[in-house]
């Protein structure tokens, strides 16, 4: 029987093809419904989410293993350059207006709240006293310090943040609710800043003291204070972000104010090439549409992070819809080739009247 059974085999799997072909010829939706059916099964078995996998998406590949990463002409090059960060929001005129009009700061209430707020409103007193700063004709040298030390703390709490809740979710064996990318994500922006930054001017011997002392004494500084009230601080980097947002707005005042130092300095000053291709500015783009773009990025920071500080560590994160809009339409905007508006009348090719 055994022979016999083989010997008929494969006309029994001819006529089982032939059969599946037939239930996808004459009842195509059934079918589908019923792939599509498996195949969330099958996700929900796996503990899928709603990211894609990395083989399915654009970002580049860390190993370069993506076929079109294996180019060497230009148009490759490019494209890696302009995918190499996270999808960052893509600002528009009248967000950055509403941000400028809305300069709000949180009032502490509790006593952990008092606690970090004077800790942090006394560092921003000293820092205005070590880099020299001051809200009118301010010097364009304070300034370049003052952007070089303050973007390069920025960046530390969120990665800092990051790690102990990724720590976290691996010691209690537990998810992180989303967290984690947006504070990394976070990190990368500050990052990005600093980066922006250093294309524009150079970082004396001074300056580099400068941020390695912040780094050295600030991070320990944030990591016990995560460790022992995660809450305390994300208000201590709300508060941070709002001496950040105070410090752009009035900086982006002086720059489109005629007659004092910056505006001379920078009115006219081209953004960078790394600050257009990450904000999605057009080549025409002066350095002021590069600073609106960091203040509003600032605001950002500070109205998650105080919004983390009233959230409990088991909470579910707000903010991931978010960044998957702010992909979708950085997305867009490459594919159509196209560019962000921001109303600079020079960016625009008028002159101010």
């Amino acid at each position: 029987p055994i022979p016999t059974m083989l010997a008929g085999l494969p006309r029994r799997l001819a006529a089982a093809r032939l059969g599946q072909a037939a239930v996808r010829r004459w009842q195509p939706a059934t079918y589908t419904a019923l792939r599509l059916a498996h195949d969330a099964a099958e996700a929900r078995d796996c503990g899928a989410t709603t990211h894609l996998h990395f083989r399915e998406t654009r970002q580049p590949h860390p190993l370069k293993a993506k076929p079109w990463e294996k180019s060497s002409d230009g148009a490759a090059k490019e494209f890696n350059d302009r995918y190499a960060t996270t999808s960052n929001h893509i600002w528009t005129k009248e967000e950055i207006d509403h941000q400028m009009a809305n300069l709000w700061q949180h009032r502490p209430q509790t006593f952990s709240d008092r606690f970090v707020h004077g800790a942090m409103y006394g560092l921003y007193r000293v820092f205005n006293f070590i880099t020299g700063y001051k809200a009118e004709n301010t010097p364009v040298k304070a300034v370049e310090w003052r952007l070089i030390v303050l973007e390069s703390f920025a960046g530390v709490p969120g990665f800092v943040a990051a790690m102990f809740r990724h720590f976290r979710s691996l010691r209690c064996l537990t998810r992180d609710h989303g967290w984690i990318h947006t504070l990394l994500e976070e990190a990368e922006n500050e990052r990005m800043h600093l980066l922006t930054c250093m294309k524009v001017f150079k970082a004396g011997p001074i300056t580099r003291m400068l941020v390695i002392s912040a780094q050295v004494i600030m991070t320990p500084f944030v990591g016990a204070l995560y460790i022992v009230k995660p809450g305390a601080a994300h208000r201590f980097v709300g508060y941070l972000e709002e001496t950040a947002c105070l410090t752009y707005a009035n900086i982006i005042h002086q720059v489109e104010t005629p007659g004092t130092p910056l505006h001379e300095a920078w009115s006219d000053l081209p953004a960078p090439n790394i600050a257009k291709t990450y904000w999605k500015l057009s080549d025409e783009a002066k350095f002021v549409d590069v600073l609106k773009c960091m203040f509003a990025d600032e605001c950002n920071h500070r109205d998650v992070n105080h919004t983390f500080a009233t959230m409990s560590s088991d909470d579910p994160n707000p903010f991931v819809y978010k960044h998957q809009e702010d992909a979708l339409r950085a997305w867009r905007l490459e594919a159509d080739g196209a560019t962000t508006d921001l109303g600079c009348e020079k960016t625009l090719g008028t002159k101010p009247r």
